[in-house]
């Protein structure tokens, strides 16, 4: 190796390396390996001053002169002569350059090099000018892909947008298949990544997307068992999987749960790829993606069977506006030493669209110069799916981050593995039955600066998270609050793991609000945080979802003793830019979305003293005092203007915003559930062949109590924590400072005694006081399984007719008897009272859910009749 060599310190440009050299010949070049070794012939002797590489292939020489030498036409004309032979030999692109001017030339014909119009290239090339460094990358990159023998001016670049080619993809595997359009998502996602890393050069040449395309062309089954044997394969070597399992790709399609090749699939797999070629052949390499299509590629197909995964995912407009209003777009935030979390974060829309949205933060992922990759900030998202295949949902984050972060992967090429690091740390997959709900935050540093999310709130299943909660050791004592719904676990969890100062942007439903049951929640939240700001969303803000849903702004406390005295941002948000009655989302004029984020930094700059110039100027904002929010039964802002003032604001009953597309949708729906429901009792039956009638009055298992009067008028005044049941058990109707009942050692059923006779579980330990029109059920014996009495009480209540004339009282519950499963030594079954159990809670969890959609139903139902009946007269 020369001593030059031996000396040169390769130097960055982007992504590619620059070499100064000047006194090492292309035999010395060629011996070491900078350049193909083949013959140059003469040219061996030859020193270039300078050599421009990417991913080890020679892109362009330099050679550098005197000024002087450079100073008229006929001196670049001989300069450019003396040492373009060398150029054509080794690349397309030869720099001559004194330092403050260079002159770009076509090294395959000697021509000046022009750009998009007509003029000759005239950036400086100087590695030495950080300023430079991007300016230069990128006119590298355009040469690069634009120039020819017969070819020396740039081609007009324009950013590809790839949604029409992801519709046909997902469009082709869809009808070949018959899948549902999430699983098909998978692999759209999983053949587009495949020809993305291709592009950027990420993938060898031999287990390319060029070399399987060409293999398809002759024999789609060889092509894809190739695929799978290898390309994917690698794949997987660039991009290792995180602790979690889980990497950037994962579709089940072409392949099985092994990664063995499906060839059934084979000329499917051969049509998608020519959907590839075609679209490269017409629009050029994926190496420069709209910004657009990274914020709406899964939006686009996750909108068309959300149902499939059990979740909502956040549209896009929305993200934008939250991170807006908590002012992280802004190029002043100071991110350093933050830790920012979505803890429910589906497909990363949240993490990601900050990045979008945040050019500084995003720049922070370039690996330096020892190739990795140091972030000043923290930024996670994790999730545990509810249901079988819900785990995909974090490989679809992962390789949307891949996404969001072309340029600086394409720059960075061989530093899969960091990046796979910072993927894999971004995003986490629980895999325990508890998911984010059992991963307990208690060391204040570990806490997050930043929470933006939107919790579950549809999935089924949450008795059997809080049943998890409860027997967990770790997690027992956590959720105290015990909220109703994921949406109330989600809360206190976000709470809890705050920082002190620190703030969340939450989207969760009405139901926290309005109900009743839901006031022990928001007096937690009081407590522990200053509430900023309530923003209500349109009625249809999520896809085929007509839950009303609202952003809610907390700030944690640094002492929860401190009592707010600021007053709160509430806002009305009728239209956000999108047609809410369409399917398809058409893009609409009317947009609340900007002035709520204008006023929302206003009354943050300001919060004293903004009220009089908000309200007088923006009917939708108003700001009300806390004593409000302490002192109402319910945190529905919405009903806090008068008709009068929404009939000014032009705010409609959404009487008029139904089309009979949205019942269809709404329709089949619940079809589909209600054949979810049907298959799931027609399979999970579970039949008792031994049992035996047990008594409620037999004191070896069971004690029964009434409670004690409470006077509902008095309640006001009784401020306290414990919850208070009464003819409805299901819901307390309010809360007291000290219990009528004495031992909360055993579970306990609640049953009213007048009404419905209506039964609810409290689990053991668990504090509460019931009036005269309930009555409690203790049990006394392990063996019985609380779930399971439950079940067989609800069974047994439908062969007795208990109503007002013939009370549920204390004598004739004694008499109710109820059977239980046995053993053979006749021993209560404990295993297959789990079972009924089982069958019994998810069973009354879909009856909830097809509930609600038919109420939604009905509800749409009743305002498309309404709209019909006043828009004809």
């Amino acid at each position: 190796m020369s001593e030059e060599l031996l000396q040169t310190v390769p130097q960055k440009i982007g992504g590619y390396v620059y070499y100064k050299l000047g006194n090492t010949t292309l035999k010395q070049l060629k011996t070491n390996g900078l350049i193909p070794k083949k013959n140059y012939g003469e040219l061996e002797s030859k020193k270039p001053d300078g050599l421009v590489l990417y991913q080890g292939a020679v892109k362009a020489m330099v050679e550098y002169k005197q000024p002087k030498h450079l100073s008229s036409d006929a001196d670049i004309k001989k300069a450019i002569k003396q040492e373009i032979d060398v150029a054509k030999a080794l690349c397309k692109i030869f720099i001559v350059t004194d330092g403050t001017k260079s002159y770009w030339v076509n090294a395959l014909n000697g021509e000046l090099i022009k750009d998009q119009n007509g003029a000759n290239i005239n950036v400086v090339f100087n590695p030495v000018l950080t300023k430079n460094v991007d300016a230069v990358e990128s006119l590298l990159t355009m040469i690069d892909a634009s120039i020819g023998e017969k070819e020396s001016s740039i081609k007009s670049v324009r950013l590809i947008d790839p949604t029409p080619l992801a519709t046909r993809l997902w469009q082709t595997i869809w009808v070949a298949t018959g899948k549902s359009p999430v699983k098909c998502l998978y692999n759209v996602v999983e053949l587009f990544i495949f020809k993305f890393l291709s592009d950027l050069k990420i993938l060898a040449p031999d287990v390319s997307f060029e070399k399987i395309y060409q293999k398809s062309l002759d024999n789609p089954a060889e092509a894809l068992d190739y695929y799978a044997r290898n390309s994917r394969v690698k794949i997987y070597k660039l991009f290792p999987p995180g602790t979690d399992g889980t990497t950037i790709i994962n579709g089940t399609i072409f392949v099985n749960e092994q990664g063995e090749a499906n060839l059934s699939q084979s000329l499917l797999f051969s049509r998608s790829l020519e959907h590839l070629q075609k679209y490269a052949e017409e629009f050029g390499s994926l190496t420069k993606i709209d910004k657009q299509f990274k914020t709406k590629l899964y939006e686009s197909f996750l909108k068309q069977e959300v149902e499939a995964l059990g979740q909502y995912f956040t549209p896009r407009k929305i993200v934008q506006t939250i991170i807006r209003m908590a002012g992280m777009d802004e190029s002043s935030f100071q991110y350093q030493g933050k830790r920012i979390c979505d803890p429910f974060c589906g497909v990363g829309g949240f993490p990601l669209e900050l990045l979008n949205m945040n050019e500084s933060m995003k720049s922070c992922y370039s690996p330096d110069s020892k190739g990795k990759i140091d972030l000043p900030f923290k930024l996670q998202g994790f999730d545990k799916g509810f249901e079988r295949d819900d785990e995909r949902t974090i490989i679809l984050a992962k390789a949307n981050m891949l996404i969001y972060l072309t340029e600086i992967i394409f720059a960075n090429p061989k530093r899969t593995t960091e990046f796979a690091y910072v993927f894999n740390n971004t995003f986490s997959l629980f895999k325990d039955n508890l998911g984010t709900f059992g991963h307990i935050i208690n060391d204040e540093e570990d806490k997050y600066d930043f929470i933006l999310s939107n919790p579950p709130y549809v999935t089924s299943g949450s008795s059997i998270i809080k049943e998890e909660i409860q027997k967990t050791p770790k997690t027992q004592y956590q959720y105290p609050i015990n909220a109703l719904g994921l949406e109330g676990l989600s809360l206190e969890w976000i709470v809890k793991s705050l920082r002190k100062g620190g703030r969340a942007f939450v989207v969760i439903p009405d139901g926290i609000f309005g109900r009743f049951g839901g006031k022990k929640l928001r007096d937690y939240m009081l407590q522990e945080c200053f509430l900023d700001a309530i923003v209500s969303l349109p009625v249809k803000t999520f896809f085929a979802n007509s839950k009303h849903t609202y952003i809610l702004v907390i700030t944690k406390k640094n002492n929860p003793d401190v009592v707010q005295t600021n007053p709160v941002f509430t806002y009305l948000v009728s239209n956000m830019g999108e047609k809410l009655t369409s399917v398809k989302r058409e893009e609409i004029d009317d947009n609340d979305l900007p002035e709520l984020e204008t006023l929302f930094k206003i009354f943050s700059g300001a919060k004293s003293t903004s009220k009089k110039l908000l309200e007088k100027d923006y009917g939708r904002c108003k700001i009300q005092s806390i004593d409000v929010f302490k002192n109402s039964s319910h945190w529905v802002i919405d009903r806090w203007w008068t008709r009068e003032e929404k009939i000014k604001l032009g705010i409609v009953e959404d009487i008029i915003a139904v089309d009979k597309q949205e019942i269809d949708v709404l329709l089949e729906t619940f079809n589909k559930a209600l054949k979810k429901y049907d298959n799931f009792i027609e399979a999970n039956q579970v039949f008792v062949e031994k049992g035996k009638d047990v008594s409620l009055g037999d004191r070896t298992l069971f004690k029964l109590f009434i409670g004690k009067r409470i006077i509902k008028k008095n309640l006001p005044s009784m401020e306290g924590n414990i919850p208070a049941y009464s003819a409805n058990v299901v819901e307390p109707f309010g809360y007291i400072n000290s219990t009528n009942i004495e031992n909360f050692d055993y579970p306990a059923i609640l049953w009213g005694i007048d009404g419905n006779f209506d039964f609810s579980l409290i689990p053991a330990n668990s504090i509460f006081a019931t009036t005269d029109h309930c009555g409690t059920i203790q049990i006394l014996n392990n063996k019985i399984v609380p779930e399971f009495l439950l079940y067989a009480l609800n069974v047994a209540k439908v062969e007795e007719s208990f109503d007002r004339a013939f009370r549920a009282s204390l004598a004739n519950m004694k008499r109710f008897q109820v059977r239980v499963p046995v053993l053979d030594d006749g021993s209560f079954d404990v295993e297959t009272q789990k079972r009924i159990a089982s069958f019994f809670t998810k069973s009354k969890e879909m009856e909830k859910e097809l509930a609600e959609i038919k109420a939604d139903l009905d509800s749409l139902l009743a305002r498309y009749l309404t709209s019909n009946k006043l828009s004809h007269g």
